[in-house]
């Protein structure tokens, strides 16, 4: 019996002390965040989309009076940012959600540096830069 190749893929999460202050700053849009899975994160990436994150809470935070934004989830999929929000999502914010995703397809997930799109042979795509792909076993090209 052929019993199949298989993997469990680890789900990024940010340190403890970045997610602390990304709520503690921004408790307006950060007030309904729960984690996905029991004993999971609030923010499922790594810590090198920090600033990506922290510029655009700052920006949701301030339109939250007027839209009554509250985000539900905070990912990486497929090598880029991903926000889910409820509230009103105007031409404003809509415009900051696609600059956030596009920043993060050109930053490392882990350490913040420039980087590119990466894959490993079992089909798992990040963002990363040369060192920290070559770290994590992904292709470097």
């Amino acid at each position: 019996m052929n019993a199949g190749k298989f993997f469990i893929e680890r789900v990024p999460a940010m340190n403890w002390e970045f997610e602390s202050t990304l709520v503690a700053t921004y408790p307006t849009i950060y007030r309904s965040l729960k984690p996905r899975f029991c004993g999971g994160c609030l923010f499922e990436c790594d810590d090198g989309w920090y600033r990506i994150i922290d510029e655009l809470s700052r920006k949701l935070e301030m339109e939250s009076g007027k839209s009554h934004l509250v985000v539900i989830e905070v990912r990486g999929q497929l090598g880029s940012l991903r926000f889910r929000l409820r509230g009103e999502i105007t031409g404003a914010v809509d415009n900051w959600l696609t600059e956030a995703a596009r920043l993060s397809q050109r930053t490392c997930e882990r350490c913040g540096q420039p980087a590119a799109l990466r894959g490993q042979e079992d089909g798992q795509v990040r963002t990363l830069c040369p060192t920290c792909a070559t770290v994590m076993g992904y292709v470097v090209e």
